[in-house]
């Protein structure tokens, strides 16, 4: 006797495998037209949460920057009033000829003549002088505003050559560490948002490096790049020990800050044709082994695994 109903299972396991395959596609594809025209309230409720915290974020993020750049621009304003009040009062007074000379100088002219009105007065009012030379170096490192290099060369015209070195490090170092702390703080977002992929690039690279900050930190401060105000500003943001960074830059900055130094000594000695010679194979060579002998600790532990 004949069996005349259909098999309700696949005859086969191909024709099994087959129908799963096919069920499977349906459900994938059903899913995905789900997904395209937000037919799921599932799916949709998710996606627009997700797209309302993006909004959020970068409206927080927006509103974050700009506040990190006004509070950087009101601080800056602040210093520099106290610095140009500390320039007016601190001062012994000049004559209104010389007045116009009593700025940062930006080239070896205006160099020659703020030594020649402040070597008038360091005699009878050197702690003025001094107090107002470390300020206005701790101002222009706190805030990268360039001049540094000229006020080194003017200290070594003014002061003992020892004790211009010695300032200029430590107010070098002191500065940058204000710079380090502004940036660690009220110019995060800023930072961030500047250099960003800089600092991403120089972290994977410095990743195993940790322990070593302090020498590398006194290479930088040798080398010429990258410059001053970028280790300044990135250094908080790589997790640079702010003892390491400030250490680092009182010792690194005194190479380059005695050649610097030592072409100020020599300034009066200096005709008025005559220029600085501060790139010299001399220099440049005194630099590079400087750096070296800052690098053998790292060898020697990389070596030995220490």
């Amino acid at each position: 006797m004949s069996n005349d109903r259909t098999p309700l299972l696949p005859s086969s396991p191909e024709e099994e495998q087959q129908q799963r395959i096919q069920s499977y596609t349906e459900i994938t594809t059903r899913t995905v037209n789900e997904l395209e025209n937000g037919h799921d309230p599932t799916i949709q409720k998710t996606i627009e949460e997700v797209e309302q915290k993006t909004t959020i974020w970068r409206t927080l993020r927006s509103k974050a920057y700009l506040r990190s750049i006004i509070m950087l621009v009101i601080f800056f304003v602040i210093f520099t009033g106290l610095e140009i009040a500390l320039l007016k009062l601190n001062l012994p007074s000049v004559g209104p000829e010389d007045e116009d000379a009593l700025k940062f100088p930006k080239n070896l002219k205006e160099l020659r003549r703020l030594n020649e009105i402040l070597s008038n007065y360091i005699d009878n009012h050197f702690i003025n002088v001094y107090i107002t030379y470390f300020a206005t170096y701790v101002y222009l490192q706190s805030f990268s505003v360039p001049g540094s290099m000229w006020l080194s060369i003017l200290g070594g015209a003014l002061f003992n050559f020892w004790l211009t070195l010695f300032t200029v490090s430590i107010c070098s170092a002191i500065g940058s560490t204000v710079a380090y702390l502004i940036s660690a703080s009220l110019g995060s977002v800023a930072v961030v948002h500047l250099i960003g992929d800089r600092i991403a690039k120089w972290n994977e690279q410095l990743v195993n490096h940790k322990q070593h900050m302090l020498n590398y930190m006194v290479v930088l401060r040798i080398a010429p790049l990258p410059p001053n105000w970028t280790i300044n500003l990135g250094a908080p943001h790589l997790q640079v020990p702010i003892g390491a960074f400030f250490w680092g830059t009182f010792i690194g900055v005194a190479p380059p800050s005695f050649i610097h130094v030592q072409a100020g000594a020599a300034l009066d000695r200096l005709s008025s044709s005559d220029e600085l010679q501060l790139v010299t194979p001399t220099n440049v060579t005194c630099l590079v082994a400087v750096a070296i002998v800052a690098l053998i600790p790292v060898f020697v532990r990389r070596y030995y695994k220490l």
